[in-house]
């Protein structure tokens, strides 16, 4: 009877070792860790920072409407009558009309490049369409939606013709030496900061 307990007692007992799970190696977990943070920033370095591909833009030395060429020379003033800076400082000319409901987005970032920026870069806003627009009515548009830099009314719409501008919401960056650096649609406000900032730097 005692054997017989004994086998069945033998029986009773699992002789399977239980599950563990094999160890992970941590020193090669951190090594693959490491050497990926050091490839991110090595490709985080060697992309180009915000604005720099502006103030890389090569000249071309002749005078036009695309990136690259020299601004027109023009003496425009804005609707007080004040004389119109183009040159010596970088540029945004930012192509409008009052009635223009997306240009309110455009004129309401360069507030933001303006606060942030200040006499460091000329601002100068261009309406488009000096047949349907008024002075009265862009300096109502200035009042609602911009700020104190210099807004112009087109007449004859030399700037128009000068930038080869094709659209509202134009936006072109001159650098400091007049050259023409940028022509795109409106920008964000921060992004315009970085790529002034980058042509400051330049």
């Amino acid at each position: 009877m005692a054997s017989g307990a004994a086998k069945r007692g033998g029986k009773g007992r699992s002789t399977k070792r239980a599950y563990a799970p094999p160890r992970r190696n941590r020193t090669g977990l951190w090594l693959g860790l490491g050497a990926a943070a050091v490839v991110a920033a090595v490709i985080w370095f060697a992309l180009p920072r915000p604005g720099s591909a502006l103030a890389a833009v090569h000249p071309t030395g002749q005078v036009g409407a695309t990136v690259g060429d020299t601004a027109p020379i023009l003496r425009v003033r804005d609707i007080q009558g004040q004389t119109v800076a183009l040159a010596g400082k970088p540029t945004v000319l930012y192509f409008m009309a009052s009635w223009c409901s997306s240009c309110t987005y455009g004129e309401s970032q360069l507030r933001q490049v303006q606060s942030r920026l200040g006499s460091r870069v000329n601002l100068v806003t261009v309406d488009v369409d000096p047949q349907q627009d008024t002075a009265a009515e862009l300096a109502a548009f200035q009042k609602q939606w911009g700020g104190p830099w210099p807004h112009v009314l087109d007449t004859g719409q030399r700037l128009v013709a000068a930038f080869g501008v094709q659209s509202l919401d134009t936006t072109v960056i001159l650098n400091a030496r007049g050259t023409i650096v940028h022509v795109g649609g409106a920008e964000a406000g921060g992004s315009l900061v970085q790529s002034l900032k980058g042509l400051l730097q330049a």
